[in-house]
């Protein structure tokens, strides 16, 4: 009963924190109830603010030291989704090359009626081109969409730093004037510029507070960890559609190489193209070249 009031009230703050987040009004109102509840709204600041000041600097100062610790987290975050960036742009380029390259193939071994091919030092008949191109289809579309979300959020870190650089510096020019302002209270009667004054510090302490709660960096570091798995195959009409196509140019096209040794997928088409010498071609012209042995095709591999 007790995990189960615990997760009930976690789920219900992540729920209140979005609603907050969407309703400046609501926001308002909650600042206000806060000033309230701890003893420092409107007439309290108004009766005593010089305690008011020293109490919005000790909390300026802690949040001043959160808000910079998170812009460093944010900062590290950002720069993770940016390599995972680079690393599903390029998987996604190589899934879309090797498709192309046997829809090539198949063209030409469909108009020549030559089936099967030989790709990557596999045979392949038809319907296998065909489960092949679907599943390389699969893995593109999963990736390009896995990086949809990475950079939908990487945007919103960097918003979030943007914000939060923008915070801190406020706070610590505020800081630097409270102590001075605080004495010019003790010993003046308030005027109208103490008034705004005040609410200027209660405004800015609310905010930062504000902030800091609308941190992104658990969002940003489980979508760092995350691995795209792209799973199952592409429908049957896309693949259709995909090897009828006429492409865009008579060339391989090139595999981007991935950073820091990333492995590619599918690992096992990659093959080493050795170009054979005049001794091997005279060779070849005498006799009669040996086909390579036989593998099953890598989708029909456990």
């Amino acid at each position: 009963m007790l995990k189960y009031a615990i997760g009930l009230a976690a789920v219900l703050t992540v729920v209140a924190g979005g609603v907050i987040a969407s309703r400046p009004a609501l926001r308002a109102k909650l600042s206000q109830h806060y000033n309230q509840v701890t003893g420092w709204d409107e007439a309290a600041r108004l009766a005593d603010p010089v305690g008011f000041v020293t109490h919005a600097e000790a909390k300026m100062k802690e949040d001043l030291t959160v808000m910079q610790k998170t812009r460093r987290e944010l900062a590290a975050e950002v720069g993770s989704l940016a390599r995972k960036t680079r690393e599903q742009q390029a998987l996604a380029h190589q899934a879309r090359a090797l498709a192309s390259e046997f829809r090539a193939a198949y063209q030409s071994a469909k108009a020549d009626d030559s089936f099967p091919i030989e790709l990557h030092s596999e045979a392949y008949t038809e319907a296998q081109v065909r489960s092949q191109v679907s599943l390389l289809l699969a893995e593109a579309k999963g990736y390009e969409e896995s990086l949809a979300g990475i950079e939908s959020v990487q945007t919103a870190a960097e918003e979030q730093m943007e914000q939060l650089a923008v915070r801190v510096s406020k706070t610590e020019s505020q800081l630097v004037a409270l102590s001075t302002k605080r004495e010019l209270l003790r010993v003046r009667k308030l005027t109208s510029d103490g008034k705004e004054l005040l609410a200027q510090v209660n405004e800015l302490m609310t905010g930062n507070t504000q902030a800091i709660a609308g941190n992104p960096v658990r969002t940003v570091r489980e979508l760092a960890a995350a691995e795209s798995k792209p799973t199952g195959r592409a429908n049957a009409q896309i693949v259709e559609d995909f090897l009828a196509a006429k492409p865009t140019s008579p060339h391989r096209p090139a595999i981007l190489p991935l950073e820091d040794d990333v492995e590619v997928i599918p690992a096992s088409f990659i093959d080493e193209q050795v170009q054979p010498s005049d001794a091997d071609q005279g060779k070849q012209k005498s006799s009669k070249k040996q086909k390579p042995k036989r593998q099953k095709p890598i989708f029909q591999q456990s």
